[in-house]
């Protein structure tokens, strides 16, 4: 199915029309709060928003970060050769560096090059995770134009010490372990966790180093939590993942050589909470992200990559009357980069102010938000967002919403030195994105039900000149949508469902932007079997074009997955899961000749036992 210039209001009536093809995701009302949509708990968002538990990760036995979210409502997802390999992640056809992403309330990214290693960060460290698509860069700031996506690590709880673990072994010599425990007082709570995966890999490129490109993950996770009175808190969290990749340059005949990367990730967060009265709260915020690459070439280190970014926040959330709340903040963060690659500017820091108002009255309900960014490298910078909501029937809403959002250039964007002719362009503007969005969705007594349209209009992207010389303010693209969602039990089997259809087109060239497809779908169902649990779950997508001028056509795939747990009792299991259980051979992008394909897994299985104490 293609869409072709047509205007919003006729996307509504065939997302509409079709609502009958399901789709999958935990969506917004299900959720009983989401933090992420407005920066402050809320039960019953305006902005499409799905969730991720840690009991949904556990049952889909998913522990791949990339292939998790591409499960999810509006995401599209791009691997180039498996575990560890480069990901891309699309929400709603936006750019990669389109999505903010968040751990534990932290900026995650790498600076250079304005995206995150999404690979490299272990779901064994994951507690839940929040996805709210739409421009959130009023409340956020830059990046935040296709949506944001927060991570939240896991944490303790009251009561006793709770110990948990996980071991399996799987296709490809495939191995993971992961412990932790966790526990607290009255007051107090507390975790800690360790994570390790393995993989032998698979040949990640075609016709090239006929070698297997392995890959390792170590990862170590920690939280603390003081209650110090009913008014005041402090809490505090830490994750760290260390990983080992191996991946083929591009040689096609021997001698070939050996290419690794040593990658870390790293994240810390403190945040202090004062109930100042009882409807004035006052948070205060501190963070750290990095992102670290060494690249090595039969050994030798060869070039070195890192990302630090220091971050500040003041938020203050007041309850003016009964379903009226107000947000004022003022947030700060530094980027600073370093290694091999001597940029000509190699730090810049933003500040920025922000303020939200969330109510309503009657049947209506409003979230107004904008924010003010002063950025060292390119200036100020201004961006609202408008969300409304109707409750037409006790079952029945209708929201819209129209927002602008922005992405600041990367640092290889700017100031990358001169190199075989190439150097950044220190003159560069921020893209910039307009979104107009209308949706029905539906809370019966047999389900949930949503249906969305959107159109995302992005000025001043930035590309390479034709001359291959620097970056400019060059391209447009226009993107239009729907969205379909439903959750429900069929026959008792629990249901969920998504479709997305996408009309992603570059107005520059009248192309469709590259590595996104027009079409994709998720299908989970599951079911209860005394002690046995079993599901399948259907992953679709349609074609694609590896380049942007669509000459290198993908064709689109499906992919079938079956999963199943048995409960031993007192809180041990045995877990299987089988990825891609047709062997279906498929591939989401080429290498830069357009003529060699990044491999993806075949049929795979893995066998695992577990300790989860209730």
């Amino acid at each position: 199915m293609k869409f072709i210039n047509k205007p919003l209001p006729q996307l509504l009536v065939v997302g509409l029309t079709t609502l009958s093809f399901p789709a999958f995701s935990a969506d917004d009302n299900l959720s009983p709060m989401v933090v992420t949509a407005n920066r402050s708990p809320t039960a019953n968002v305006l902005a499409p928003t799905s969730v991720i538990t840690r009991d949904d990760i556990e049952r889909l036995q998913i522990y791949n970060l990339p292939t998790l979210l591409s499960r999810q409502t509006g995401i599209d997802m791009v691997q180039q050769g498996g575990a560890g390999k480069l990901s891309s992640i699309f929400i709603r056809g936006t750019n990669a560096g389109h999505v903010l992403v968040l751990v534990d309330g932290v900026r995650w990214s790498s600076a250079t090059v304005g995206t995150s290693a999404f690979q490299n960060f272990p779901v064994d460290q994951i507690e839940r995770i929040e996805i709210v698509r739409g421009p959130r860069s009023s409340l956020y700031g830059s990046e935040a134009i296709g949506g944001v996506i927060q991570i939240f690590t896991r944490k303790g709880s009251k009561g006793e010490n709770r110990v948990y673990g996980r071991a399996g072994y799987g296709t490809h010599n495939s191995k993971e372990v992961t412990a932790g425990v966790s526990g607290g007082t009255e007051k107090t709570i507390y975790s800690l966790n360790y994570a390790y995966q393995s993989t032998d890999g698979i040949n990640a490129l075609e016709n090239n180093n006929p070698d297997k490109d392995g890959y390792r993950n170590n990862s170590l996770s920690a939280s603390l939590q003081h209650q110090f009175s009913d008014r005041v808190s402090l809490g505090f969290s830490a994750v760290r993942a260390e990983g080992h990749n191996s991946y083929d340059g591009f040689e096609f005949s021997q001698p070939y050589h050996d290419y690794t990367d040593k990658t870390v990730q790293q994240v810390l967060a403190a945040k202090a909470s004062y109930d100042v009265l009882s409807n004035w709260n006052m948070e205060f915020d501190l963070g750290e992200s990095r992102d670290q690459a060494d690249n090595f070439t039969d050994g030798t280190l060869s070039s070195v990559f890192n990302t630090r970014r220091r971050s500040a926040a003041w938020q203050n959330t007041v309850s003016i009357v009964a379903q009226q709340k107000l947000i004022l903040g003022l947030d700060y963060y530094d980027d600073v980069v370093d290694g091999t690659t001597d940029y000509v500017v190699d730090s810049r820091d933003n500040k920025a102010a922000f303020a939200s108002w969330q109510g309503g009255f009657g049947h209506n309900s409003f979230v107004v938000s904008a924010r003010h960014d002063d950025n060292e490298a390119f200036g100020n910078h201004n961006t609202g967002s408008i969300d409304w909501g109707y409750q037409l029937k006790e079952a029945l809403r209708l929201t819209a919403s129209i927002g602008t959002g922005f992405k600041a250039p990367t640092f290889n964007d700017l100031y990358f030195p001169p190199f075989f002719g190439f150097q950044g362009n220190p003159d560069l503007k921020p893209e910039t994105s307009r979104s107009y969005e209308i949706g029905l969705d539906g809370d019966v007594s047999w389900g949930y039900w949503a249906a969305r349209a959107y159109e995302n209009k992005i000025d001043d992207l930035i590309s390479i000149t034709t001359d291959f010389s620097t970056m400019e303010n060059i391209d447009k693209a226009r993107i239009r949508g729907v969205e379909l969602e439903l959750t429900t039990e069929l026959l008792g089997w629990e249901t969920s469902a998504n479709i997305s259809l996408l009309d992603p087109e570059d107005e520059t060239t009248g192309k469709q932007l590259a590595r996104r497809a027009r079409q994709f779908a998720n299908i989970d169902v599951h079911r209860g079997w005394g002690d046995l649990t079993t599901g399948v779950a259907i992953h679709l997508r349609g074609k694609s074009y590896n380049d942007a001028a669509n000459t290198q056509e993908l064709a689109g795939y499906g992919l079938v997955d079956l999963e199943a747990n048995y409960a031993l009792g007192k809180g041990w299991s045995l877990e299987g899961r089988i990825h891609n259980l047709f062997d279906k051979d498929y591939v989401t992008a080429l290498d830069f000749t357009g003529v060699n394909a990044y491999q993806n897994l075949g049929a795979t299985f893995f066998l695992a036992v577990a300790y989860r104490p209730e």
